[in-house]
């Protein structure tokens, strides 16, 4: 604006309405959130503030849940002082603009219009300061709440876990007892085994859909957890506290590889208590690849790998998109889990007979024990076997799944030089 104040030129005055339209945004969201409007209509706000899609929602969840507390009350006293300064930084500037239109400001004018501008944005400095000190307290007053919070969340997940686990073990206990007390009537033996297969099968969706419950009720949580670890953590680096940004860090990493974690098991029992063999409209696996690429953008620079999408931007498909979301989630993640410093290769063709992706990485490559194991598993499509192994969840996730799509992987691998995961799938007839 003071730019625009001494030069009058017009473009100095499109940049100002544009860069103040930001807090504006951000104002009328609060206004909306304020008044319980629709979400919608605070989503509009966020939005014209540049807010990220993804963050809105914990946005508005945050302001609705924590609205109450008493340094959050006092944030929002500072943001709505904020937004007075900017609009009043606004009007000035519509009297300026309306000046320069009509006639030419002499020196004094343009003092005084200079000494009300410094003087709003000195008082708006201020007022950030404030808004950061108050928000900056309520953060450091939960800091030492944050780790036993992680810690109790991580006990659910393992004593979920252990229960599911005991719990199968007590029925395979039972079961082998009873066929040892009934050896002797082959028929009654079919049956109970009949039956017993059943209630197993009953059982394992049930545990299913306990552990996508769980998940998904952990999973709000968390995502608090990982938004005020995030906050601290740049508070602590701004006030140099090593220590405690050292702890602020690794809960915000803990957290995250939580939130994931829940994710991918929300995601995953929805397609076994859902129809896996529902009709799914086509869609472009370039953009899947994309979206893949974007959210592990960060870890792969972190570590300093360029991924690369090959894949031809007309290539569609109808496979289920939530189970080719999982596969192409956890073989990425297992690429860059053992590549540093090089380039993994998204691709994707197809014939009049299937569609074959890859993944192709630079990192380490895989151990031939480990690729035969993975191969061998694959073949005898047990998924028993599949759940029970302890190689770890994610490629046994990716072979259990293709084993529902009727889909086939291979693994080629050289050591030091990279792996490539090659997964075909046959077009439906």
């Amino acid at each position: 604006m003071i730019t625009h104040l001494l030069t009058g030129e017009k473009n100095y005055w499109i940049n100002f309405k544009k860069d103040l339209s930001i807090p504006l945004g951000d104002a009328k969201a609060r206004i909306s959130l304020q008044k319980n409007l629709d979400d919608e209509i605070v989503r509009e706000g966020f939005r014209e503030g540049r807010n990220h899609e993804e963050d809105i929602d914990d946005m508005i969840w945050l302001f609705k849940n924590f609205k109450s507390f008493p340094f959050f009350k006092k944030a929002v006293i500072e943001w709505e002082k904020g937004d007075y300064l900017n609009n009043q930084l606004y009007k000035i500037g519509l009297e300026i603009n309306s000046r320069l239109q009509k006639e030419k400001l002499d020196r004094k004018e343009k003092r005084g219009y200079l000494s009300r501008i410094m003087a709003l944005t000195h008082e708006s400095n201020i007022n950030q300061d404030a808004f950061s000190e108050s928000f900056g307290y309520g953060t450091r007053k939960i800091k030492k709440y944050l780790l036993f919070t992680n810690i109790f969340f991580i006990l659910i997940i393992i004593c979920s876990v252990s229960f599911y686990y005991s719990s199968m073990i007590k029925k395979l206990i039972f079961s082998k007892q009873k066929l040892n007390r009934r050896k002797k009537q082959l028929k009654l033996i079919i049956k109970d085994l009949e039956n017993a297969k059943e209630d197993l099968s009953t059982g394992i969706i049930q545990h299913k859909k306990i552990i996508g419950t769980i998940s998904h009720d952990i999973r709000s949580p968390l995502k608090y957890i990982q938004l005020i670890s995030k906050h601290l953590s740049k508070e602590t680096l701004k006030n140099n506290d090593t220590v405690s940004n050292k702890y602020a860090n690794s809960i915000y990493k803990s957290s995250s590889q939580l939130y994931d974690f829940t994710k991918t098991l929300i995601q995953y029992s929805k397609i076994y208590m859902e129809d896996r063999d529902y009709i799914q409209k086509p869609y472009s696996i370039h953009s899947l690849f994309e979206n893949k690429k974007d959210f592990f953008e960060e870890m792969a620079l972190s570590k300093e790998i360029i991924i690369k999408n090959v894949s031809c931007k007309d290539l569609h498909s109808t496979i289920n998109i939530r189970i080719m979301s999982i596969i192409i989630h956890n073989l990425l993640d297992n690429a860059i889990k053992n590549t540093s410093k090089g380039t993994i290769e998204l691709g994707a063709q197809s014939d009049q007979f299937k569609t074959t992706y890859w993944i192709k990485d630079t990192g380490i490559g895989m151990n031939q024990d480990i690729i035969d194991y993975y191969t061998n598993l694959f073949k005898n499509r047990d998924p028993e076997k599949l759940i029970l192994s302890t190689y770890g969840i994610g490629l046994h996730l990716v072979l259990e799944l293709l084993i529902i799509i009727k889909g086939k992987i291979f693994f080629s691998s050289i050591p030091n030089k990279g792996t490539t995961i090659t997964i075909e799938l046959k077009h439906a007839k």
